[in-house]
């Protein structure tokens, strides 16, 4: 056993089992156990004896100051639900404060650009002139830049897909390497799925098409990387025409969401009832997750003014 990956302060019981309960349900949890197990090495280094403080809390929380806004409140957010868990099983703390809102910073991070419908048009079409001219890399662009608009995937998700991954007949697309270990099968839409099948058949992918193949592949023919598909994106912005600040690879995803909420809106749905299944669509953990890609955009804050006007109107006419 690698003890040097073990839990071994006064809370090590807790910890233990509060990872395995994440895990019973098909989180891996390896991040969040990295940021537990930190955690952990902090106590045992600075408060080995039970109870557990209010203080020490306060200074790990001041150790945290070296992190980013967003992985501060990351690991404060693991911590403070596995000490929410001890404390209820009967672990020796003074008393849990709530959790630390995240600091202003966090907010002020760059909002998602939400790419329209004539952007998506200008971008694939711009993937034409990717050069070297006569290869396979502007079909794996326009196929890939086209699945993460029109699916909402991950980026990672979407380079992590092998050929088997793919029910061409059924139109179904499978999720194998979801974050938190989660798998999950979309079914895509026609035009969707015969663009994929082309660019799987297209004769410049001089690979063999057996199941683990990978679906999107570079020249050099192995699968395509995270940094060589961002260069790309933005020599695919420039020749597009695109304001600064160009599209990130994961605005394709707010994209989608922002995109299925305003038609939802449009056709008059129960979107609070439909979030879930939005939610389970893009292999989040909790609906909350998923609130957090709608907040204060634009679009539907227009469909929920109009909604809100229909709403006082109709109680106008009551009242009145």
């Amino acid at each position: 056993m690698n003890t040097s990956r073990s839990f071994r302060s006064p809370f090590a019981p807790y910890l233990d089992r509060f990872v395995s309960l994440k895990r019973a349900v098909g989180l891996q949890y390896n991040s969040a156990r990295n940021m537990l197990l930190a955690f952990d090495r902090y106590i045992d280094a600075h408060a080995p004896e039970t109870p557990l403080r209010q203080e020490t809390l306060i200074q790990y929380l001041i150790s945290l100051q070296r992190l980013s806004p967003r992985a501060r409140d990351n690991a404060v957010g693991v911590v403070w639900a596995a000490l929410a868990y001890a404390h209820s099983h009967g672990a020796l703390i003074e008393s849990l404060p709530e959790r630390p809102a995240p600091s202003p910073q966090f907010w002020r991070q760059r909002q998602p650009r939400i790419v329209s419908a004539t952007e998506i048009g200008d971008i694939l079409a711009a993937t034409r002139d990717l050069p070297p001219k006569g290869s396979l890399r502007p079909a794996t662009m326009a196929t890939l830049l086209g699945l993460l608009y029109t699916t909402g995937i991950r980026i990672g998700e979407a380079l992590a897909l092998d050929v088997g991954d793919f029910d061409c007949r059924d139109r179904i697309l499978t999720i194998r390497h979801g974050k938190f270990g989660k798998s999950r099968a979309l079914v895509l839409r026609e035009s969707v799925a015969d663009a994929l099948r082309c660019y799987v058949e297209n004769p410049l992918r001089r690979v063999r098409k057996n199941a683990a193949t990978p679906i999107f592949i570079s020249g050099g023919l192995r699968r395509l990387s995270y940094s060589t598909v961002r260069h790309a994106a933005h020599a695919v912005y420039v020749q597009a025409g695109l304001t600064e600040p160009y599209p990130r690879l994961h605005d394709y995803r707010h994209t989608f969401a922002v995109n299925r909420v305003a038609g939802w809106y449009a056709e008059d749905r129960d979107v609070n009832a439909l979030l879930p299944a939005l939610s389970t669509y893009l292999g989040h953990i909790s609906v909350e997750n998923t609130r957090l890609y709608l907040t204060a955009n634009a679009v539907l804050l227009e469909h929920a003014s109009v909604r809100f006007s229909e709403f006082t109107s109709a109680l106008d006419e009551v009242l009145s």
